[in-house]
């Protein structure tokens, strides 16, 4: 179960939606949320450094009461360096159960030209991130209804692969009375060929079918679903069709220029799902 978050914070308007998104993580079990800025220091001399993070930590009091009044545990951080690397360190540090993160949906283009933080932080830090992209956030009345929504109709896509086994786990390990569904969706080829397209298909019920039966054994209701085509337009097809309010999805972790030839289906889903993601490596 995740009990911890971090929650990296730069006093944006984006950010700022973020944490009031992270409030309702209550609802999926968070009980400690560690909220970092990163201070840039270039230049500074000790004394100045010093006063600057005293006068964060003054502004980042007002900025996180609404995670304590939703009954948070919060912990402030605040390194100087660069930001990449001390989001890294602090969550090792931390010890967190995974990161939260915005996003702006770059394309894999703008990525390579000017990085992602928030594509980085899932790439690297080892544990789940659960990403939600700003537009979400932007157009909804209480972005925490978006996590509280989370598992009311959850999508776990699989390929039968360990990294979905583990997403699928992951799944599992959500509240139950936080659960409303889970569809299980397994993408297949089109074939020209009847008879294999057949085979194929039965395989995959069958398997889907054996996971449904361990998610019926944790009390929970799973609906096996075959989509056919490429797997980004099928489960964004059946994000759509299904109102589907979170996705959880393992990665086999491609850096954006392997992405760049071979493609991603999470971070596809990262930059362009209509509800907020669950990423587990």
């Amino acid at each position: 179960m995740i009990r911890s978050v971090m929650l990296p914070l730069d006093f944006t308007r984006d950010s700022g939606l973020a944490l009031h998104f992270c409030s309702g993580l209550v609802d999926l079990g968070v009980r400690r949320v560690v909220v970092c800025h990163v201070i840039d220091a270039t230049g500074l001399e000790g004394p100045v450094i010093a006063a600057k993070v005293d006068q964060v930590r003054q502004e980042i009091r007002a900025v996180v009461a609404p995670l304590a009044d939703a009954g948070l545990d919060v912990e402030v951080r605040l390194p100087t360096g660069a930001l990449d690397r001390e989001l890294v360190a602090v969550a090792a540090e931390s010890r967190v159960d995974a990161i939260v993160c915005s996003t702006a949906g770059k394309t894999v283009a703008d990525q390579l030209l000017l990085g992602s933080i928030s594509e980085f932080l899932v790439r690297t830090v080892g544990v789940p991130s659960i990403t939600v992209r700003q537009e979400l956030l932007r157009n909804a009345g209480d972005p925490a209804d978006l996590a509280r929504r989370f598992a009311k109709c959850l999508l776990v896509p699989t390929d039968f692969s360990g990294t979905a086994t583990r997403a699928f786990d992951c799944a599992l390990a959500l509240p139950p009375k936080a659960v409303g569904s889970i569809r299980l969706l397994h993408v297949l080829p089109r074939s020209e060929a009847p008879a294999r397209a057949k085979r194929d298909e039965d395989g995959a019920s069958y398997e889907l079918r054996d996971i449904a039966a361990v998610a019926k054994e944790h009390g929970l209701t799973a609906v096996p679903v075959l989509g056919h085509g490429e797997p980004e337009r099928a489960i964004m097809a059946e994000i759509d069709e299904s109102r589907v309010t979170g996705v959880v999805i393992g990665t086999h972790g491609r850096s954006p220029f392997e992405e760049a030839f071979l493609g991603s289906v999470s971070m596809t889903l990262l930059r362009q799902a209509s509800c907020p993601v669950m990423i587990v490596p």
